[in-house]
C-alpha cells in the first residue's frame, strides 16, 4: 500500500490558527488540510452551533411546501407519509410523524418492501399503502425525485404529492409534486451549508421551516415545540447516509450525537443496549454507522422497513426492548446470509485462470438485500472492483463497487446496450439486466477496463494527514483532535504517522485476530503508548524501527479514559 503524505500546508496560516486559537501545530495542519484558512472558518468547524443554521427558507419550494402543509394541519386533513427504507429514510418519516402527532393529527406511513416491491416510490407499494385511504396530501421522504409515472398516478387519484428528497434527477422531472430538492431546484447554489443535507437533514430544515413560519401567528405549539425533539433522528440519517459532513450536515450530526449521549427515547436507548453501546458518553459517529445503522437497515434489507419506524416513535419500554431485539436478530442473519455470499464470491473468483482487472459475479440464490455489502467488500479485499448480481424473477439485478481510481459510472456508459437499466456514481452503483445479455454484458464491460485502464488497477493508497513525534501522542493530543469530530465524508478521521518508533515486546494475541501491543521510542524508553491492531495476521518483531500509520482513540475501562493507538499499516523504518 502506497503511503500518500500530505506536505501541502501554508506555514503563515498555520502559525496564525495555532496563536488564534491556542492549538497545536498538528490541529492546525489537520484543518488547513480541511481547507480551512483563517479565524472565522476555524471558528465555524471547531464550534459549530445551532445559530449558525441558515434560514430554511432560502431553500427552493421550501416556504411553499410549509405553507401547503400548514394549512393541512389546520383543515385537519389526513396525511401519508412514504419513505424510503435505510435509516435516511426511517429517521425523515419519524421526524415527520413525532411533529404532525404534536398538532393532534394521526398520519399514516408506509416504507416499501424492498423484495417484492422494490426500491422508491413504485406503483406496488403505494397501492399497498393506500389500500383502505385516500389521503388529502402524501409527504414523500428520500425518495420520488425520479418516479415520475407515480407521482402521475396519484396526482390521478386526487391527493397533493409534497416530495422532500436529496437525490440526483435521472429522469424526466414530473410536474405534479412540489419538489423540495437542492439537487434538482437549487443548482449553483453548492456553496451553500445547506446544498448537501441528507433527507433527514432536508426534513429536519423543512420542519423547522414549519415552526417558524407558525410562530409567526403566534400558533401556541409551534411555540412549545423545540428542534431538539427530532435533532437526533437528523443526525442519525446525516451520519448513516454519508453525505459530507461539512456545513450543516456537520452542525446537525455534532448536536445529534450530544443528544444520543443523553437519549430519552425509548426506541434508540433500546437499541443502544442491543447494538452493545456500552458507554454512552463516548458514543460516536463511528458507532452510528457500524451499530446502529446496520440494524436499523437489516430490517429493510430483510423484512418489513417499518419496524425501525415502529420503534422509534414507541414509548412503550416493553415494545421497544422486543422490537430492538428483532432487529439485532435481523442483523445477524443478514451476517449469515452475508458470510456465506463472501464465501461463495470468493470461490467462484479462485476459478478464475488470471488476474482480473474487475469482477462479475453471479448466483440466482443470493439474497438481493445484501449484494452491495458484499461488493464492498470483495472490492476492499481484493483492490478490483466488483459487481454481485443475484436474480429478481426473470430479471438479474444486481450492486457494483469501484476502488480508487476506477470510474464505474464511465465503464457501465459503455455497457448501456446490455442493460435494462442502472445508476449510481463512481464507486458504487445498481444495475438491472436480462439474464440472457449477462454474458454479453460481461464481455462489454471487460473490454471497457481494459480499455480504460490499460496500465492495470492503481495500487491502493493510505493518506496520511501529517507526521508526528512520538512524544506528542497521549491525552492531550486526543483531547484536540476530538474538536475535529464528528468523522465523516470529507471530513475524514485523520491517520497520523510515526516515524522509528518501536514494539516494547511481541505484540499479544486477543480473540483469535486481534493485536494488543505497546510502543516505546529508542531514546524515549520511559514514555510508552497502549495500542491494539484489529485484525492483523502478521505484526513487526520487537525492538525493530517502524514507521507506523494509526488512528487515536479514547480507551475506557472502570471508567478512566485513556487515549491509545489504533494500527493502521506498518512498515521498517529507512532510517
Amino acid at each position: 500500500m502506497l503511503w500518500k503524505v500530505n506536505n501541502d500546508h501554508a506555514s503563515d496560516c498555520l502559525d496564525s490558527l495555532a496563536e488564534e486559537f491556542g492549538i497545536s501545530e498538528i490541529l492546525s495542519k489537520l484543518l488547513a488540510l480541511r481547507g480551512i484558512k483563517n479565524k472565522e472558518e476555524a471558528e465555524l468547524f471547531l464550534k459549530p452551533s445551532l445559530k449558525s443554521l441558515s434560514d430554511p427558507f432560502e431553500v427552493s419550494y421550501l416556504k411553499e411546501g410549509v405553507e401547503y402543509l400548514s394549512q393541512a394541519i389546520d383543515q385537519k386533513a389526513s396525511i401519508f407519509i412514504f419513505g424510503d427504507y435505510d435509516v435516511d429514510g426511517i429517521s425523515s418519516i419519524v421526524q415527520m410523524v413525532s411533529i404532525l402527532r404534536e398538532y393532534g393529527l394521526d398520519p399514516s406511513y408506509c416504507v416499501p418492501y424492498r423484495l417484492s416491491e422494490g426500491y422508491g416510490l413504485t406503483r406496488e407499494a403505494i397501492d399497498r399503502g393506500l389500500k383502505n385511504s385516500r389521503p388529502d396530501l402524501m409527504i414523500v421522504v428520500d425518495c420520488g425525485t425520479n418516479s415520475k409515472e407515480s407521482i402521475d398516478y396519484l396526482k390521478s387519484l386526487g391527493i397533493f404529492v409534497l416530495i422532500i428528497d436529496h437525490h440526483q434527477l435521472t429522469t424526466e422531472l414530473s410536474e405534479n409534486a412540489l419538489l423540495i430538492n437542492p439537487h434538482v431546484n437549487d443548482v449553483g447554489q453548492e456553496n451553500k451549508g445547506w446544498f448537501n443535507l441528507s433527507a433527514a437533514g432536508l426534513v429536519f430544515k423543512f420542519l423547522h421551516g414549519l415552526i417558524k413560519y407558525r410562530r409567526g401567528f403566534d400558533d401556541p405549539i409551534a411555540n412549545d415545540i423545540k428542534l431538539s425533539q427530532i435533532i437526533d433522528l437528523a443526525g442519525l440519517g446525516t451520519i448513516a447516509d454519508l453525505v459530507p459532513l461539512q456545513g450543516e450536515n456537520r452542525i446537525l450530526a455534532k448536536y445529534a450525537l450530544h443528544h444520543l449521549r443523553n437519549n430519552k427515547r425509548k426506541g434508540l436507548l433500546a437499541l443502544l443496549k442491543e447494538s452493545r453501546v456500552s458507554n454512552l458518553s463516548t458514543l460516536s459517529s463511528s458507532d452510528v454507522s457500524f451499530r446502529l445503522a446496520p440494524r436499523i437497515n437489516a430490517s429493510g434489507r430483510l423484512s418489513d422497513g417499518a419496524l425501525p419506524v415502529e420503534l422509534l416513535l414507541t414509548d412503550e419500554a416493553e415494545f421497544a426492548q422486543k422490537s430492538a431485539k428483532q432487529l439485532g436478530d435481523l442483523n445477524n442473519e443478514r451476517q449469515t446470509i452475508q458470510k456465506k455470499m463472501v464465501e461463495a464470491a470468493e470461490l467462484q473468483i479462485s476459478d478464475f485462470e488470471t488476474d482480473q482487472l474487475a469482477y462479475i459475479l453471479h448466483d440466482k440464490e443470493w439474497h438481493p438485500g445484501v449484494v452491495g455489502i458484499v461488493a464492498s467488500r470483495i472490492s476492499r479485499k481484493l483492490n478490483r472492483p466488483c459487481l454481485i448480481l443475484g436474480n429478481e424473477g426473470d430479471m438479474i439485478k444486481g450492486s457494483g463497487r469501484s476502488v480508487g481510481g476506477v470510474d464505474l459510472v464511465k465503464v457501465l456508459t459503455e455497457c448501456e446496450p446490455h442493460l435494462e437499466n442502472w445508476g449510481g456514481h463512481p464507486m458504487a452503483v445498481g444495475v438491472k439486466l436480462s439474464e440472457r445479455n449477462l454474458e454479453a454484458f460481461s464481455k462489454a464491460f471487460n473490454q471497457a477496463m481494459t480499455c480504460f485502464y490499460p496500465d492495470g488497477i492503481p495500487e491502493p493508497e493510505l493518506d496520511i494527514a501529517c507526521w508526528i513525534d512520538f512524544e506528542d501522542l497521549g491525552d492531550e493530543l486526543m483531547e484536540e483532535l476530538s474538536l475535529l469530530e464528528p468523522y465523516g465524508q470529507m471530513n475524514p478521521e485523520p491517520i497520523l504517522g510515526l516515524k522509528g518508533v518501536m514494539l516494547k515486546e511481541e505484540a499479544m494475541t486477543f480473540a483469535k485476530i486481534h493485536k494488543r501491543f505497546t510502543l516505546i521510542q529508542k531514546h524515549q524508553p520511559e514514555k510508552t503508548i497502549e495500542g491494539i491492531a484489529w485484525n492483523f495476521e502478521s505484526m513487526p518483531e520487537a525492538n525493530e524501527p517502524l514507521d507506523l500509520a494509526v488512528r487515536l482513540e479514547w480507551n475506557t475501562w472502570n471508567n478512566v479514559k485513556t487515549s491509545r493507538v489504533i494500527l493502521v499499516d506498518w512498515k521498517k523504518s529507512i532510517l
